[in-house]
């Protein structure tokens, strides 16, 4: 499978899933007590929703009205027009049609008022069209107070639909009631055995803004089957029924059934919303309220047996959804219990199997740097346990710093009007390698570093003296690979950063072994050393961080996949169950990765000097260093901006050195304000970026014959005449 394909794949599923993903977050915020208004979903103060209704249905069972219903609604509309210029004009109320046993479920619309909140009734006329243009809502003749009867079947193309519209005269923030009156056509169905009333008295994705449903379905006395004939069932809301009371004398002269549904009562899912009635009659009053209904294409067919096992079934279905809730809640929370032993007893095999080191003494803070460590491995051991990768810009930042420092190179402005940026900054070189490299231009640099004879440059082990005369200090491992390849494009002794970052832009096979011997510099020093047990030290580290990683992802997985199948869902899902199994993978999750920290394999040593170095760092990141009274002598404040810098806390250092050293004139670094500015940071940090573009350009094209040097310092200059790096 192709990239292209994958890419169009992915898409496609994140496009399925991202209404379940929206629905999801809001469900948890609301979950949480945070606050998400309807708005969000159909646009701020954008809506017009009918809240309260009051229905009133009377049976028909008579010549010319057999099977029909007389149904009487007040609707209450909650209005919130987007702005005062951007009105409603029309509400509607939608009519469900359909075709039940061959016969049509059709209406016809009587009349319609609307209710003032004094109780005068203004009666709409209808409209002889539907309003489709805006001109026609303010139309005289189609214009406001009119209602039209859109009939189905519905059709976007031929524009119809099932409902009754009303023509208001532009609404913005208001409740209006209207009252409709109605025939519903074919509600009875006759069967050889039985008679069915089927009302459907609302549906569809705006019941869930119902505040209040009241209703009353009254049946005529003489159409009224006998106690024993009969079997009325409501279906609908989150409890699959809601409760209804059966009177003979709340209405005289019908017998009536009626319900009353508050906000709690009107909880629904998107498989649930629909409110329903049926009522069966049989026996000898199998056709009470049928007698004149039409017949449909099972009229000869026996039925109730049938309507009677659906109405237990889908009674028994809750009952049975809610026990197969409990039971797999249940499964879930002894699954969540046994994950959470799995994790805590891998922990206790791992701490069995491998030598987990613990510090002699601890130690909050520590003002002495430990040894003379290499930048980046000090800063790897500092981060072991909380990092799998160091920022190289930062590294690179401490590693020119500390050459500077050492007094290999300095780095001065080429024109002293300017600012300090790339182009103006030259990197100077005071010490050169015993064996220079010949002056070759850019055009022949790359033709030259395929010899690499030419580049075979040793560092002397004995004292080094810089050309100033000065004795300089041994350098560390990666100082020393960081310097030569300094060496190695600084041919005339000055280039600017600019050119620098240029050249080794453009030398593939030189900066990839760079980076490489940066990248294994950790575990060479960390096992030759003896602050690792193998070069493998992080391996457990790793990988039960990203099993934690691994677990977390699951919990949001898990919320995800539950919250779609309670979505859809009709019974025995737990949704509980999914909510304690996703808690249960997050909290072993953390407990990984909190787990996974002490899993570097430190030896007793390595782990003395970490708990040494991670000491300095704390005292580095924290006041102590800006408020304490102690004299820190300048070289010292140089280290600690050289290590601060590859931990990416100089800010700290700095902040503190401005306080506590007003006169920084007798130290070249720390009086220059260019290795304390952001630009100097920056600049590193872009050398990082260039190095990674080079490698994977390497890489890429590696088979294009690019020559091999040294495995460290381009020439087997090893590491720099002894400057090692342990210092202990």
């Amino acid at each position: 499978m192709n990239n292209n394909l994958k890419t169009i794949i992915r898409i496609l599923i994140l496009i399925w899933l991202l209404p379940y993903i929206v629905g999801f977050i809001i469900t948890i915020a609301r979950a949480f007590g945070f606050s998400t208004s309807d708005e969000f979903s159909t646009g701020f103060n954008d809506y017009a929703r009918i809240t309260n209704i009051e229905y009133k249905a009377e049976v028909m069972d008579e010549v010319n009205n057999g099977g029909n219903v007389l149904i009487t609604e007040r609707l209450t509309f909650d209005v919130h027009a987007a702005s005062e210029d951007n009105l409603y004009w029309e509400l509607w109320r939608e009519l469900p049609e359909s075709y039940i046993d061959g016969l049509h479920v059709h209406y016809k619309v009587n009349s319609v008022k609307q209710i003032l909140d004094d109780g005068t009734e203004i009666i709409y006329e209808e409209s002889p069209k539907l309003y489709w243009y805006d001109e026609d809502y303010v139309s005289s003749i189609y214009g406001p107070n009119k209602w039209y009867h859109s009939e189905g079947p519905y059709s976007e193309y031929n524009r119809q639909y099932e409902c009754v519209l009303f023509y208001v005269d532009g609404l913005y923030r208001e409740e209006v009631t209207f009252e409709i009156e109605y025939i519903m056509y074919n509600a009875t169905f006759k069967y050889s055995d039985v008679s069915e009333l089927y009302l459907s008295m609302y549906s569809g994705d705006t019941i869930k803004y119902l505040d209040s449903f009241k209703g009353e379905i009254l049946i005529p006395n003489k159409d009224m089957p006998k106690q024993g004939n009969y079997k009325a069932h409501t279906y609908g809301t989150n409890n699959s029924t809601f409760k209804i009371t059966e009177s003979s004398t709340k209405n005289p002269g019908y017998y009536t059934f009626s319900f009353d549904l508050d906000k709690n009562d009107l909880k629904f899912k998107n498989y649930n919303r629909y409110l329903e009635f049926s009522l069966l009659s049989y026996n000898e009053d199998k056709y009470a309220f049928s007698d004149y209904a039409p017949n449909n294409v099972y009229t000869n067919t026996t039925y109730l047996d049938e309507a009677i096992t659906a109405m237990n079934e889908y009674d028994d279905a809750y009952e049975t959804s809610r026990r197969q809730i409990t039971l797999s809640t249940i499964i879930i929370v002894v699954g969540a219990i046994m994950l959470l032993i799995f994790v805590t007893n891998r922990d206790k095999k791992i701490k069995t199997k491998y030598i987990i080191t613990t510090p002699e003494e601890k130690i909050l803070y520590n003002r002495d740097i430990p040894s003379k460590l290499d930048p980046y491995f000090a800063t790897a051991l500092v981060f072991a346990k909380t990092r799998h990768k160091v920022d190289m810009g930062d590294v690179y930042s401490a590693l020119l710093l500390s050459l500077v420092r050492k007094k290999y190179l300095e780095l001065t402005k080429v024109d002293q009007a300017k600012d300090w940026t790339p182009s103006n900054t030259q990197i100077v070189m005071l010490y050169y390698p015993e064996k220079e490299a010949p002056n070759l231009d850019n055009t022949s640099l790359d033709a030259a570093i395929k010899n690499k004879d030419i580049f075979d440059t040793k560092l002397v082990t004995s004292k080094r003296i810089n050309k100033n005369g000065v004795v300089l200090e041994n350098l560390t491992i990666n100082e020393e690979a960081y310097f030569n390849l300094i060496a190695k494009h600084n041919i005339n002794g000055h280039m600017t950063m600019a050119e620098f970052q240029d050249k080794i832009s453009r030398d593939y096979n030189n900066t990839n072994t760079f980076v490489t011997a940066m990248d294994n510099s950790v575990k060479e020093i960390g096992v030759s050393q003896g602050y690792f047990s193998d070069a493998t030290f992080d391996r457990l580290k790793r990988s039960t961080n990203s099993l934690g990683n691994t677990y977390i992802v699951i919990t949001i997985m898990v919320l995800l996949l539950g919250y779609i199948i309670q979505f859809n869902a009709q019974v025995g899902f737990s949704m509980l169950g999914i909510i304690i199994l996703s808690v249960a993978f997050l909290i072993c999750g953390i407990l990984l990765k909190i787990f996974s920290k002490d899993y570097i394999l430190f030896t007793q040593f390595g782990k003395e000097e970490y708990t040494k170095w991670y000491a300095l760092y704390n005292f580095l990141n924290s006041a102590t260093l800006m408020n304490e009274k102690s004299i820190v002598e300048l070289p010292l404040w140089e280290e600690y901006l050289v290590y601060a810098t590859a931990f990416g806390i100089s800010e700290k250092v700095i902040k503190a050195l401005e306080i506590r050293c007003p006169d920084l004139s007798p130290s070249p670094i720390l009086s220059n304000s260019f290795y304390r500015s952001r630009t100097f940071i920056s600049y590193n940090r872009s050398i990082r970026k260039t190095t990674y573009r080079t490698i994977r350009t390497y890489h890429n094209y590696s088979s294009g014959g690019f020559s091999s040097f040294g495995s460290r310092g381009f020439g087997g200059s090893g590491r720099g005449g002894g400057g090692g790096g342990g210092g202990h």
